[in-house]
């Protein structure tokens, strides 16, 4: 259990994450002391260079200006604070002949030796030489006019030994630095992944129990996971709003079939009994085909409208002229108004632009004026009417038919729903749910008013360019 619990840890996120850490801390870390090491080193060598740099050139000018007795009387002149400082000072001539020295109490006869066997003083050089385990000594050199040069040096405290010191240091904080960079990589990952881990665990719950109203806990921080919890919690209630959609529109469609398929069945028993009755038989299969359309009639409206309901029916938004929309639309129902004498006016101009899917919202236009043509008169008059309101265009079909009763009015926009008054005509009960769903899948949103015998009213708010 426990190495089965292991491998399944080994593979986490969260644990490659927290090695990453780890390992980026860590590597920074040791970029940074060799960075801080070699600066420390070259800083060490600087300082006791520019030291002994600037004394020798010192030196060096008095030498020049007045020979040996000049610098005897220079150093004689500084005074006692000048002598106690630990500068090391040494004039030879090129046979090695020593013509003046001043060597501090911190140095010894022996230091000599190791200075001569360095390196060779015939030219400017620099010498760094380690006297035991705590001293260093430096020492310049320059060539003076004569042909003798002179030498400057002085004793501190030894590098290599700074430098020990410093490394035993690292050495000695590196560890906790490792760990808790560790620890603050598991927490740090822990925290930025806790949005996937509860989406694992939503999903793994969702999959287990098949409900989908679970939920991943919201934060209230800001960034890319925490949108991305926001969009998954968005999508579940897409997905649960749309199957319980689908399901009520399985139960409208199981319910409103019933008919259709009934005389369907019959129809076609009608024409098996009479099968010596050609024409029978025919009339019986145009029927069945007649009830077949009307079942997929129905079928595709109650899916568009379950799409536009849940927010899934794609739209092909462009700008739109609402004239030529709603001139195709009269002009597929002219010879129904002709028929039963109906003058259907427009009125406004052509060039009102809105923003729409045109397709859809022809739709939306057929529905209502086969509705108002429907339920008006003959000799009756539909008018279309459009204007701008608050940044929306705002299209009217008002009708001047049987009006729609005052305990009809809350449900019309439901599915499958027909007053009293509509029976009579043929119809599936689902156009103006279409409207309403479409409407507001557009922005937009639809409104009615009406009284009975005196007409309708059908409002339709939609974005304008």
């Amino acid at each position: 259990m426990f190495w089965t619990r292991l491998n399944q840890l080994s593979h986490t996120l969260s644990l490659r994450l927290s090695l990453g850490y780890a390992a980026i801390f860590t590597g920074s870390a040791l970029l940074l002391f060799i960075l801080i090491y070699y600066l420390l080193g070259a800083a060490i060598d600087q300082k006791d260079q520019d030291l002994v740099e600037s004394r020798l050139r010192e030196y060096q000018t008095v030498y020049e200006s007045g020979g040996v007795q000049a610098l005897k009387d220079w150093i004689d002149q500084v005074g006692e604070a000048q002598r106690q400082q630990t500068f090391f000072v040494r004039v030879v001539k090129p046979d090695q002949t020593v013509l003046f020295m001043i060597l501090p109490a911190d140095w010894v006869r022996t230091d000599l030796p190791r200075i001569e066997s360095g390196a060779q003083f015939q030219a400017d050089n620099w010498l760094r030489i380690p006297r035991d385990a705590n001293v260093d000594l430096t020492i310049a050199s320059a060539h003076l006019p004569d042909g003798s040069f002179i030498q400057v040096g002085r004793s501190s405290d030894s590098r290599a030994q700074l430098l020990r010191k410093f490394r035993v240091i690292f050495a000695s904080i590196i560890v906790p630095v490792i760990l808790l960079g560790f620890l603050g990589g598991v927490w740090m990952t822990n925290r930025t992944t806790r949005p996937l881990r509860q989406m694992v665990r939503a999903v793994g719950s969702i999959i287990r129990t098949g409900r989908l109203n679970v939920r991943v806990p919201a934060s209230k921080t800001s960034g890319e996971l925490e949108d991305l919890v926001g969009l998954f919690n968005r999508m579940l209630d897409g997905s649960e709003n749309l199957i319980h959609a689908l399901r009520g529109s399985l139960d409208n469609v199981a319910h409103d079939l019933r008919t259709p398929i009934a005389r369907l069945r019959m129809m076609l028993e009608d024409a098996l009994r009479n099968d010596s009755d050609l024409t029978t038989s025919r009339q019986a299969i145009a029927g069945a085909l007649e009830e077949t359309d009307r079942v997929q009639t129905i079928i595709r409206t109650l899916m568009d409208v379950t799409l536009a309901e849940t927010g899934m029916m794609k739209l092909e938004i462009v700008p739109t002229d609402l004239g030529s929309l709603v001139d195709d639309v009269i002009e597929l129902y002219e010879d129904v108004a002709g028929e039963k004498e109906i003058t259907i006016e427009k009125q406004f101009d052509d060039g009102f632009q809105i923003v729409v899917d045109p397709a859809r919202i022809r739709q939306v236009f057929a529905n209502l004026l086969d509705n108002a043509l429907k339920y008006t008169p003959r000799g009756g008059r539909i008018t279309i009417s459009a204007q701008r309101e608050n940044g929306q265009a705002l299209v009217c079909f008002r009708d001047n038919g049987m009006g729609i009763a005052d305990k009809d009015l809350p449900h019309i926009w439901d599915r499958l729903y027909r007053g009293d008054k509509s029976r009579s005509e043929h119809g599936l009960g689902l156009g103006l749910s279409l409207v309403k769903a479409i409407a507001e899948a557009h922005g937009g949103r639809v409104e009615v008013t009406s009284k009975s015998h005196e007409g309708s009213e059908f409002r339709v708010s939609l974005p304008a360019k």
